[in-house]
């Protein structure tokens, strides 16, 4: 069968001398219906074979087993690509020590570091392409507007509102059954789900206020996405995965200039390697590629927001930095708009982003070395657009919903009434919190991705509250950073910058915990901001380490020098296997388990899934 193709998996079992009359497991194998509809397993059996058991797990119909062969010839089989892999890394490791190059310091302006720094992005970018044009195979570009099914992918309140906008309306067309309206209480699930087994229709994830559903998600990725494109292709509108690819590939070099700034503002003297190696595990760590692969309603605003709140914090530095300049003030008005577009994203986003400028933004106003007018007309850039686009928000809200400040949170038909969910302390939670957010390792498989999101922990506090797939923080080695962050290697703005952010990104963490549940998507708000201060912390202690090394060698103690040199090294070396370990992390999650199961790598694309099973197992 090669059409449609389906992801297989199953498993044989033995009866023989050394089990019987039972079965034990002898090996487990994954094919597809297309390219890879033939796989050889290993058996080893104890004594003499009596049974063979063949078991498909899941099976779609129309499979048939053709043929099975024992101890069949093997003709050696080597993985080229595989061993490619390993020979460009190896040879990359060996040139890059012998030749010293890690020993090599950044140097602004250099313009051969330049063209490295940015052909490394070019290439993380295009991965975020890779998993649009050859992972992702469904629906890749664009779906019919008339479209009507209602999955989360393409199906989804964004689309409902595309449909709805071009008629004029501000709700959806979809009118809200009247079971749904007269119920006692249509918020609750289980009142919700009653409904439908009567045979009343109810959507999921969106606002029912004034007996009319509405879309709640972020407005400015349906504005920069939805609108333009079927503005172009009336009859059509984009697909979930065209538009999160979007976000991701300008977020990934919107990320990597924003960490070469870092380095410029804060006048870090890193070692060029280093720099290079966590500018390359940034969008990893950020989780970008796993957000854009989910391609669903719920990461759209989320890719979004990062790009934005990205954007924000880069934009603010370089103004600041070039005060003498009049680029500063279109800086400043780039600041403020894309602060204005991130809380068009996700508001709660915001409060991390902002937290860890604020401290820079009081510190210009305090500054005597600028003039009276300078500090004006740069307030006046950066508030002007966002205001304005604060406002449109506002205005927005009080259209739907007669309040300027009501988002819809409080009316979602998801799966708990949420007006009963509150922020308070709650030692109970911030057990939780800790340990879903934060400790709570993803699952170690022996099978390729090799890794599995598993549902939370949560203690018993109550039926309004969402328990669904994560994985700590901590498990993302590049935020170990955070613990090498110390006042004295750093300038005293930058520390202070660095604790407010991590302050106000835990309290945002809290409180999307409290308000939305346990699940890997709400601490993304504030990964962007967390990230880039573990960067912070990880270039702080390279740099620490050069400039110590630096100064012993002015002196003549030998035993010091080689001391220092084995401090420098290992501080080099964390970095190393900090970030690799991230990239490698960041790159199997592409392949792993997702929110939404239709939108795995495994179902949208079998045989790639099957083929870099194989490139990446163990053995030849």
């Amino acid at each position: 069968q090669t059409k449609p193709v389906y992801y297989v998996t199953g498993s044989v079992e033995l009866e023989d001398f050394g089990v019987a009359p039972g079965y034990a497991l002898a090996s487990q194998f994954k094919i597809t219906t297309g390219k890879f509809n033939t796989t050889k397993v290993r058996l080893e059996s104890h004594g003499k074979l009596n049974k063979i058991k063949l078991h498909f797990n899941e099976t779609p119909n129309g499979i048939v087993v053709k043929n099975i062969t024992i101890n069949p010839k093997y003709k050696l089989h080597i993985n080229y690509g595989k061993w490619a892999i390993l020979f460009v890394f190896g040879s990359a490791i060996i040139t890059i020590r012998k030749k010293k190059w890690h020993k090599i310091a950044y140097i602004q302006g250099d313009r051969a570091q330049t063209i490295i720094f940015w052909a490394l992005c070019a290439i993380v970018t295009g991965f975020s392409l890779y998993i649009w044009l050859r992972l992702n195979t469904y629906n890749r570009i664009r779906v019919p507007l008339s479209y009507d099914k209602y999955d989360f992918i393409d199906g989804n309140p964004y689309t409902e509102q595309l449909k709805a906008w071009k008629q004029g309306s501000l709700s959806l067309l979809q009118d809200p059954p009247n079971g749904l309206l007269h119920s006692t209480n249509p918020f609750s699930i289980g009142k919700r789900m009653q409904l439908v087994r009567e045979g009343t229709p109810a959507i999921w994830d969106v606002v029912l206020h004034n007996g009319k559903y509405y879309c709640y998600f972020g407005i400015v990725p349906f504005i920069l996405t939805y609108l333009p494109f079927n503005a172009l292709f009336p009859a059509w509108m984009p697909s979930a995965i065209m538009v999160t690819t979007l976000f991701a590939a300008i977020t990934i070099p919107a990320l990597f200039a924003l960490w070469k700034e870092i380095i410029t503002f804060f006048e870090i003297r890193i070692n060029y390697c280093s720099m290079l190696l966590i500018g390359a595990a940034l969008p990893f760590g950020c989780l970008v590629f796993y957000l854009q692969a989910s391609a669903s309603i719920y990461y759209m605003p989320m890719v979004s927001a990062m790009l934005f709140g990205t954007l924000f914090v880069y934009a603010s530095l370089k103004a600041v930095r070039l005060k003498n300049s009049v680029a500063q003030y279109a800086l400043f008005a780039l600041a403020g708009l894309s602060l204005a577009l991130q809380c068009g994203c996700r508001p709660n986003s915001c409060i991390s982003t902002v937290a860890f400028i604020a401290p820079l933004f009081i510190a210009l106003l305090l500054n005597n070395s600028r003039s009276v007018v300078n500090k004006v007309s740069a307030a006046l850039s950066f508030l002007t657009p966002a205001i304005a686009g604060f406002a449109g928000i506002l205005v927005y809200n009080y259209l739907r919903f007669g309040s300027f400040f009501n988002f819809g949170n409080k009316e979602q038909l998801t799966n708990f009434d949420l007006r009963f969910n509150r922020i308070a302390f709650d030692p109970l939670k911030i057990k939780d919190l800790l340990i879903n957010f934060f400790i709570k390792p993803p699952s170690i498989d022996t099978e390729f991705p090799y890794i599995t999101i598993n549902s939370s922990n949560i203690s018993d506090y109550g039926n309004s509250f969402f328990n669904h797939m994560t994985f700590g923080l901590l498990s993302i080695p590049l935020i170990w950073g955070i613990f090498l962050i110390r006042r004295k290697y750093m300038q005293k703005i930058e520390y202070i910058m660095c604790l407010s952010g991590i302050t106000f990104s835990i309290m945002l963490i809290y409180v999307n915990y409290c308000l939305g549940g346990s699940l890997y998507r709400y601490y993304c708000d504030s990964i962007i901001i967390l990230m880039i201060i573990a960067s912070i912390g990880f270039a702080r202690r390279n740099c620490s380490a050069n400039q110590d090394a630096q100064l012993q060698l002015d002196k003549e103690n030998a035993c010091n020098n080689i001391e220092l040199n084995r401090n420098q090294m290992s501080t080099q070396t964390l970095i190393v296997a900090c970030t690799t370990l991230t990239i490698v992390l960041g790159f199997l999650l592409v392949f792993a388990n997702h929110t939404e199961a239709a939108n795995e790598i495994q179902y949208t694309n079998p045989d790639a899934f099957i083929a870099w099973s194989q490139m990446l197992s163990v053995g030849f």
